[in-house]
């Protein structure tokens, strides 16, 4: 078991409302025991979150969140670890694994999901976060299965056209900042540079804006292993020249058929950790990795091994997984007002998308032949 950290927006804290204005309380609560949100027909509902998500901690042997972690009565992992205060409430570590027994086990679960429209006209999957004592669970706040909406934008729940689920997701909550390893090559207007030789104000090629000038470079030096293992690309996997290590949340940008017959987009974004496919891209743990981040204006597309990758994204979770003199930096340079000025450029897919992906037109990252591609 290893101690792992979801972040979530406390459900005290989320305003929900129809597009009239009018309050509704309890959406998210009862979204537990099934469709809440079209319990409210003929309403569309609309949400807003807090600016700062809260930390929960707990044991987890797998690397994901997800529902029902029992096995009969007996609790077989997501354990909470640390206390925690949520909605007024607090709740205490338990040392019991017997869910009629005392003492009564507490544990963290993924309840439900719902697909939402944000204002910025991305859809974003959010998750129902639970923490059970015993028998008695309690939706305690919401995260999101892959992308995160940046602050400031509204989440809208559309009568008919949007999607609930009533079986939580296995949800990565891992908050690693999407970064590179040392010695990935970037694509410059001069040509490729090392990652670790490229300062700010140097100018980096973009995919949909040319050259840009790069606003921030930020390091860090972190324990390879677990969550924070990097995940390799091998040589000519996704059409890279060179093979190259970024962290499990990075993107990269695809294309093909199957992508717009799928998701209805032209390119999509996909983490690292979607396309893992055991053989020529798989996680690469060691001992200790240096991860650099490269931030300019807004979210850009940019060229890392002749591939489409991404630059930093500032979003809540990433903002939250960097260290404090980073996120100082950050507020700095943007004056405080970083959240209006970074929007994924991309849509980005899930880890059930991504497995879909596979699933349904049989890919493997790395076999050929590759019927879509990383644009290049």
């Amino acid at each position: 078991m290893s101690e792992t950290t979801i972040y979530v927006y406390e459900v005290d804290d989320i305003t929900v409302e129809t597009t009239d204005g009018k309050a509704v309380k309890d959406v998210l609560e009862d979204s537990l025991w099934g469709d809440a949100f079209s319990w409210e027909n003929p309403d569309d509902l609309v949400l807003t979150l807090p600016d700062t998500p809260t930390a929960v901690t707990y044991e987890d042997s797998d690397g994901f969140l997800q529902d029902d972690p029992y096995s009969g009565s007996n609790v077989t992992d997501q354990m909470l670890t640390s206390e925690v205060r949520l909605n007024n409430t607090k709740y205490r570590p338990s040392t019991g694994t017997v869910r009629w027994d005392k003492p009564t086990p507490v544990t963290v679960e993924s309840e439900y999901s719902v697909d939402l429209i944000g204002s910025d006209g991305i859809t974003y999957t959010l998750v129902g976060i639970s923490i059970t004592e015993g028998y008695d669970t309690e939706i305690v706040g919401v995260a999101f299965d892959g992308a995160q909406p940046p602050l400031g934008v509204t989440l809208t729940y559309f009568q008919g056209n949007t999607t609930y689920n009533s079986s939580g997701p296995s949800l990565d909550p891992a908050p690693t900042v999407p970064c590179f390893a040392a010695g990935t090559k970037i694509q410059t207007p001069s040509g490729e540079v090392p990652i670790q030789h490229l300062k700010a104000g140097d100018l980096v090629s973009t995919l949909d804006h040319g050259p840009r000038p790069i606003l921030w470079i930020g390091r860090s030096t972190v324990d390879g292993r677990a969550n924070l293992a990097p995940i390799e690309i091998a040589k000519g996997a996704l059409g890279n020249r060179n093979s190259l290590k970024v962290s499990p949340n990075h993107r990269f940008l695809l294309q093909g058929a199957e992508i717009e017959i799928l998701f209805a987009e032209d390119s999509v974004f996909a983490p690292a950790k979607a396309l893992v496919n055991d053989h020529s891209i798989r996680p690469a743990p060691c001992p200790r990795v240096t991860y650099f981040h490269i931030l300019l204006s807004g979210h850009e597309v940019i060229f890392a091994e002749g591939i489409a990758t991404e630059s930093l994204f500032t979003g809540p979770m990433a903002m939250e997984a960097l260290d404090d003199d980073a996120r100082t930096e950050i507020h700095k340079i943007f004056e405080g007002n970083h959240a209006s000025k970074h929007i994924l450029s991309r849509p980005e897919i899930t880890m059930t998308e991504a497995a879909a992906l596979q699933h349904n037109f049989n890919y493997a990252p790395g076999h050929q032949p590759a019927r879509f591609t990383c644009l290049a």
